[in-house]
């Protein structure tokens, strides 16, 4: 197969997509999303808490710097946990870009282990190589929240999650983008009229700019999937 990367030259995110209902929305509009919503388990990190449990036998938190890979955190019981794809990039971007000054940034999360994942919120930084010589704290995932007042972490379905972040906002589906690594979550959610992004192997920098090229796309459609419900970034390769 060819490179990842390469797959995208020239083609029009309209073709990464899984046909749903709704009224569509022209792709090539150059708004931004009011509120930008990050699924957590397998999108921004992996193992998902419900792994991890089973890998660490429940002793997960507190969680602690790596002390052989940076930028990872490990468990209690010595599992080690990682930001996926560009996450870093894509959170810093968030924080210090003045473009997102005005865009609530929020969650929708069905986690295993709420507690757990706010604890890994607060100790993930994002910054590239916190300088160890100043006292100031190196910024982390949660800094990127703390202005939101979206934080679904709540077992009920995401449908639901995006019901109450529409109500507490005040703004339309139209106006949300999603990320998310299940299909099946994408799809409900899309159907709602939220611009969706499907990150299988979290969030990286080719579907993030993918789903800003797309949005805003309310027609149901799926960013990052094809008619046959493929990973359409790479292709069907990736299933022979």
């Amino acid at each position: 197969a060819p490179p990842r990367a390469s797959r995208l030259g020239g083609i029009a995110p309209r073709l990464f997509a899984v046909t749903g209902t709704g009224t569509d929305c022209d792709a090539s509009t150059t708004s931004r999303p009011k509120a930008i919503i990050f699924d957590l388990d397998g999108c921004l990190w992996k193992p998902e808490m419900y792994e991890l449990v089973w890998f660490s036998k429940g002793q997960g938190a507190p969680f602690s710097p790596h002390p052989e890979k940076p930028g990872a955190l490990i468990s209690v019981a010595g599992e080690p946990i990682q930001l996926l794809g560009d996450v870093r990039e894509v959170m810093r971007e968030l924080l210090e870009d003045p473009k997102w000054k005005d865009c609530c940034i929020g969650i929708s999360s069905r986690t295993d282990e709420p507690n757990w994942a706010r604890e890994l919120l607060q100790k993930f930084t994002i910054e590239e190589l916190p300088d160890p010589d100043t006292d100031k704290r190196p910024a982390v995932i949660q800094d990127v929240f703390d202005k939101s007042p979206i934080i679904e972490i709540a077992k009920d379905g995401k449908v639901q999650h995006f019901q109450r972040i529409a109500n507490t906002l005040g703004i339309s589906f139209g106006d949300m983008l999603f990320f998310d690594n299940e299909s099946g979550n994408c799809r409900e959610v899309a159907r709602l009229g939220v611009t969706v992004a499907y990150c299988p192997d979290g969030v990286d920098r080719r579907i993030w700019d993918v789903a800003l090229e797309a949005f805003p796309q309310t027609g149901g459609d799926v960013v990052g999937l094809d008619v046959f419900g493929y990973d359409s970034l790479e292709g069907a390769e990736r299933f022979y």
